[in-house]
């Protein structure tokens, strides 16, 4: 009887230790899965806009914080760039994507690939033609940036204006701009678009393009609506090597450059976009959906005109 008692006991012991041991195992299985860092990926239109800089790192600022990583890709506006860059991206492993497309039409190729892979797409300052596998959009409210930029020119020149805009319509951001400025000035027949030109929106770009087309064209305006503040700032460079002439310069992003040359008089008026906030809010819902939680299919960041008239209540080192 003692030895079986014994046998019996060893047995039971060996058995707990079993258990014990399949236990541990499943911990620390369980604790190797919750280490498993998320990946990110992001690419913006160019990354030579400080704009994109200032939204990437805040989400990145996020990302790092949770001990996570980010892949950041700049297709230098190139859409066939971006696409091959978002591909490189899903074959690295990227969990989740941040979008600024270069094209709102010719990324759609990409983003389906996304969506065959089970990647989730956040759009981020621009939308797109076709959200596939697009699970959230987070952009400034752009309509409302043309409006209010519409409404300065014609508190500053009610008699009145020739203006000239130097756009880049392939991006979604800057056709909604366009249309707040325009719905705005439309039944009022003092308000004239004498040409419109396509910059690309960068400032070397803009102010080669602008050049050009004041050495071959000798249309009078007394207005320059840039659809932001590189492309604003591009063409003011351009005029004044070109000029003497003062014109009303418009743009959009309230970047620290544009700030200055508001306080220094040679800006009209930009209106501040948040980059800061917007990169902060794009990583939140981004770990929102990761953990399941319901999230916002469009999220609208309000927009605030600066001015001369105004200047003093904004930091004009920093972004908004």
């Amino acid at each position: 009887m003692k030895i079986i008692d014994k046998n019996r006991l060893r047995a039971f012991f060996m058995l707990l230790a079993y258990v014990f041991l399949l236990c541990l195992f499943i911990v620390l299985l369980k604790s190797r899965n919750n280490d498993k860092k998320v990946v990110f990926g992001s690419t913006y239109m160019t990354m030579n806009n400080p704009y994109f800089n200032v939204l990437n790192e805040n989400i990145r600022d996020t990302i790092e914080a949770n001990g996570d990583i980010l892949i950041t890709r700049d297709p230098a506006q190139s859409q066939e760039r971006q696409n091959a860059q978002i591909i490189d991206m899903l074959n690295e492993g990227i969990d989740i994507l941040f979008v600024n497309a270069v094209d709102r039409s010719g990324i759609e190729s990409a983003l389906t690939e996304c969506k065959k892979r089970g990647v989730p797409v956040i759009l981020l300052d621009t939308d797109v033609d076709d959200r596939v596998g697009v699970i959230s959009t987070i952009q400034s409210n752009n309509y409302e940036a043309g409006v209010l930029l519409a409404k300065d020119l014609i508190r500053k020149m009610p008699e009145g204006a020739n203006i000239l805009v130097v756009e880049n319509l392939i991006a979604s951001s800057m056709v909604q701009r366009r249309k707040g400025f325009m719905d705005t000035i439309a039944n009022d027949s003092r308000y004239e678009i004498v040409d419109e030109i396509d910059g690309v929106s960068e400032i070397e770009t803009v102010n080669d393009t602008m050049s050009e087309y004041l050495e071959k064209n000798n249309k009078e305006f007394d207005v320059i609506f840039g659809l932001n503040d590189p492309t604003a700032i591009g063409a003011l460079a351009a005029l004044r090597e070109k000029s003497e002439k003062r014109v009303l310069i418009y743009g959009v992003d309230g970047s620290p450059d544009a700030k200055e040359l508001i306080k220094q008089g040679l800006f009209t008026a930009t209106v501040a976009q948040h980059p800061i906030y917007m990169g902060r809010e794009a990583a939140r819902v981004a770990y929102d959906y990761l953990e399941g939680k319901k999230v916002e299919q469009d999220i609208y960041i309000k927009v605030d005109l600066i001015n001369a008239g105004n200047i003093s209540r904004f930091d004009i080192s920093k972004w908004q």
